[in-house]
């Protein structure tokens, strides 16, 4: 989206704040002097950044371009597109410098556009506005009134200096401003074509360049007393547009005189850097009215900048407060980013904050909003339905932030608070089931910010809470009182379970929330209960490989979806001793258990048969298998089975790969590539980032990349240490929302296979990984022998 800088220039008091919080919809005037917003004008969108200065900050030259401060608000100031300026219609001592203010821009070919504020109050009261001055002015591209009771006449003002803007830099863009170009003597003094703002040759109606300048080096102009004079200009478009817009024949009262010397047409050709106008100068020497300036050093460029100019950049402001994050989390969701924020600042914000205070910031934002009777009643309305969304949401998605006594005390308020307005009513009524049904004590280990406990209240104090909060419920049911305690952001998953051997019954598994998940989930840690021998490996091999593959991804997708977001951020995040403490990283610790079992489940699956033509087809089945997981979009199975099969004591086997048919070797080695190391798991990252839902990631490297983003920079930043690196969690939630998108999208179609799932997690087998590579090394010597010719049972193949 293309940019555009807009100065909101006035006198203190002018409401220069409440135009921009008008502009913004906002509940309350932002804190600093710099704010952007989208704003669309003719079906495009752009981005607009409002400037907020006063006049007393701006240095003011009616004979000279205006002097823009080279920071605001701690920041380095933008380079300006077109200035709004703003004055009072009651006070008249904020009108007394909007004329030299308008001159400056006028000289800066700045377009402008004269707001008088306040206009709501009686006509008895206000002054005459300027409407006159603003005539006055080519670059003036209109005079409005704006009004407290009228929130849509600023964004009236947008719209015209938002086009007058994008046209001067159109006209700026195909030559029609400011050009630099040599004049031919014999023109100096010639007639101004008023068409062209140029002066007609003798010859032809073009001017063209002339080395005759050189003679005029050290030499004075001629007199002028019978040039054309006309209004002082810098654009003749402009000219040309004040003209035949029915103002006067190019009347030089029209514009305000600068010192009294009427501009003759050598002033109206003058350009940056050179002198046209009379005197004994040459015209190489340099005016400084006119040398192009500066805003701040990242304008100068690079070959003239010197130290000075980089010892006085001032740092840039680091970091954003907590109430600026809130502000954004209640804005309307103008885009995917904006939902994005939504999410990541709801998962990550413990860091930073307790739910006691998130909830007090947003009720101050609500009551203030309900306590603002300027507002239109349904704009009104629709940011604080914003408010309310986001508090549904994330009593939705963490109700265990309600769990300590003053958060849940405080939502209770909320919600009766809500009940008094019938608009409301049935989102409170939904917000109160939740807190009464679905709330439970969550796990605050590790939280760098947590609510206080409190002492439990009375029984009568609390039975009287609880009937109170129960009276407005029995008429009222939104839904099963029995449903989910956390639901999945998109729906939730429908598995079918199947009878012993293979058997399709009738039984059927809903799991609605990650409690359902994390209940499935216990129970399928590995027993070691049946042995690893030929049995074994025949039922193994009369399977079918996407029987075995659709059983691999059932159990991945039920151990992923048990694992809660926050979780995965702690547990990169907390030390060993934390970890012991926190019950929650259970469910992240059993996966990775899982993810290591199926490795050494798959090594000791093909070191079975002593044989290689009985190992060969073991090998060959698992890289079927494989190939099947990658079609299910299961690359947390799929990095498991290439562990196993790429580990030392597989890998050495060259002469069981040896029999292994070509093409299946081919599309293996395909998939080795996919989730290889090279350039940081490029392929895997780029085939994670197209695949369709559903999917399982590879979990282990996204655990890298959320140490990599918690240990490589700082939560907080700033002198004081007070301000919030917001760019961490950016990269947090780069890592996080894939992983949320993913978990908010089951399998259709998975069913349960008893076969597989007992093959799969129930075989008693060796895992210490010398144990295995030496049963490899029995299997296929290193010097090559006849290994299978040996007939040696090792006790973990007893029967």
């Amino acid at each position: 989206m293309e940019p555009i800088n807009i100065a909101i220039i006035g006198a203190k008091g002018v409401g220069k704040s409440t135009f921009i919080q008008h502009l913004r919809r906002a509940p309350r005037p932002s804190t600093t002097n710099v704010t952007s917003l989208r704003h669309e004008l003719d079906g495009a969108q752009y981005i607009v950044t409002l400037v907020e200065l006063d006049l007393e900050g701006i240095e003011l030259d009616p004979n000279q371009p205006v002097q823009w401060p080279k920071q605001i608000g701690g920041q380095m100031m933008p380079r300006m597109d077109g200035a709004l300026i703003m004055y009072d219609a009651v006070n008249e001592e904020t009108t007394r410098e909007v004329p030299p203010i308008m001159a400056a821009l006028a000289n800066s070919s700045l377009p402008t556009l004269l707001v008088a504020a306040k206009c709501d109050t009686p006509d008895d009261l206000r002054h005459p506005d300027l409407a006159g001055l603003a005539s006055a002015f080519p670059t003036c591209a209109g005079h409005f009134r704006t009004a407290s009771n009228a929130p849509g006449s600023a964004r009236e003002c947008l719209h015209a200096i938002s086009r007058a803007a994008l046209a001067n830099r159109r006209d700026k863009s195909d030559g029609s401003g400011i050009r630099r170009r040599a004049a031919s003597t014999a023109n100096l003094d010639a007639p101004m074509d008023i068409l062209n703002g140029r002066p007609i040759s003798q010859h032809s109606k073009h001017s063209r360049a002339s080395s005759d300048f050189s003679l005029l080096r050290g030499f004075p102009q001629p007199p002028s007393d019978g040039q054309y004079r006309g209004p002082a200009s810098r654009s003749p478009r402009l000219d040309y547009q004040t003209m035949s817009s029915g103002s006067s024949n190019l009347n030089p009262s029209t514009a305000i005189p600068e010192d009294g010397k009427q501009q003759t047409v050598s002033s109206m050709l003058r350009t940056p850097g050179i002198r046209l106008d009379s005197g004994t100068e040459s015209f190489l020497d340099v005016d400084e009215s006119d040398a192009e300036s500066y805003h701040h050093p990242d304008d100068i460029p690079i070959l003239q900048r010197n130290d000075e100019a980089l010892a006085d950049r001032p740092a840039k402001a680091v970091g954003l407060s907590f109430g600026d994050l809130v502000d954004r989390l209640l804005a309307p969701k103008m885009s995917k980013a904006d939902q994005n924020f939504a999410d990541v600042f709801l998962c990550l914000y413990r860091k930073i904050a307790t739910p006691f205070d998130l909830l007090s910031a947003i009720r101050a934002r609500l009551d203030q909003l309900r306590s603002d009777r300027t507002a239109q009643y349904l704009i009104r309305i629709e940011t604080q339905m914003r408010a309310i969304e986001v508090v549904a949401k994330w009593l939705s998605l963490y109700p265990g932030d309600f769990a300590r006594p003053p958060t849940r005390k405080s939502l209770e308020k909320l919600i009766k608070e809500l009940l008094t307005e019938p608009v409301f009513v049935a989102a409170a009524h939904q917000m109160r089931v939740h807190l009464e049904q679905k709330v439970t004590e969550d796990d605050d280990t590790g939280w760098a910010k947590s609510d206080p406990t409190e002492e439990p209240e009375s029984k009568d104090a609390g039975g009287r809470r609880r009937s109170g909060m129960a009276e407005s419920m029995t008429s009222l049911q939104l839904e099963d009182s029995s449903g989910p305690s956390q639901r999945r952001p998109s729906q939730s998953s429908e598995l079918s379970g199947l009878e012993p051997h293979g058997a399709r019954g009738p039984a059927r598994f809903l799991f609605h929330s990650v409690d359902d998940y994390e209940r499935e989930a216990a129970t399928l840690m590995p027993s070691a209960t049946l042995p690893l021998n030929k049995f074994r490996y025949h039922a193994f091999m009369d399977l079918d490989a996407e029987d075995i593959a659709d059983e691999m991804t059932r159990i991945d997708w039920i151990m992923f979806s048990s694992i809660r977001i926050r979780d995965l951020v702690r547990h990169v995040s907390l030390s060993h001793d934390q970890k012991e403490k926190c019950r929650n990283l259970k469910n992240v610790n059993r996966m990775i258990s899982h993810f290591n079992h199926v490795a050494q489940w798959v090594s000791n699956m093909i070191l079975i048969r002593d044989k290689a033509k009985h190992r060969a087809p073991c090998l060959e089945k698992f890289m079927i298998i494989a190939q099947k997981l990658r079609q299910l979009n299961n690359y947390n199975g799929l990095a498991a089975v290439l562990a196993g099969i790429n580990g030392t004591a597989i890998h050495r086997l060259a002469q069981t790969r040896n029999l292994v048919r070509e093409d299946v070797l081919k599309r293996f080695a395909g998939l080795g590539l996919l989730m290889g190391t090279q350039k940081s798991h490029f392929a895997y990252r780029l085939a994670w980032e197209n695949s369709p839902l559903p999917r399982i990631p590879f979990m282990p490297l996204h655990r890298r990349d959320l140490v990599s983003a918690e240990e490589g920079s700082k939560t907080f930043v700033g002198p004081n240490g007070d301000r919030i690196n917001w760019k961490k969690f950016e990269v947090l939630g780069e890592v996080l929302l894939p992983i949320m998108k993913s978990q908010g999208q089951p399998y259709p179609n998975l069913h349960r296979n008893d076969v597989c799932r007992e093959l799969i997690l129930d075989c008693r087998m060796p895992t210490d990984d010398e144990d295995i590579y030496q049963r490899s090394l029995q299997v296929e010597p290193s010097s090559g022998g006849p290994g299978e010719s040996t007939k040696k049972k090792f006790p973990w193949l007893a029967k």
